[in-house]
């Protein structure tokens, strides 16, 4: 699974953060660049991404919740 949190680059550019699972660990990806900005709304979206997918991670079977957008 993986978990796009939107955030802003440098340039005030919409970008993706991805959450995903990747060999039973979590991996967060960040977006091309060399920093982003979090806006208010994407850190609980953030929070939710890495929850679910360390339930992933974990071998248990989350419920993606709203705001996070699971994407297969």
């Amino acid at each position: 699974m993986i978990w796009d949190v939107p955030v802003v680059d440098g340039l005030d550019r919409q970008r993706s953060l991805v959450v995903t699972v990747s060999e039973g660990r979590v991996a967060v990806l960040p977006p091309p660049g060399e920093g982003f900005y979090l806006p208010p709304q994407s850190i609980w979206q953030l929070h939710e991404a890495i929850r679910a997918a360390a339930l992933v991670a974990a071998g248990m079977a989350p419920t993606p919740t709203e705001p996070v957008r699971a994407v297969r």
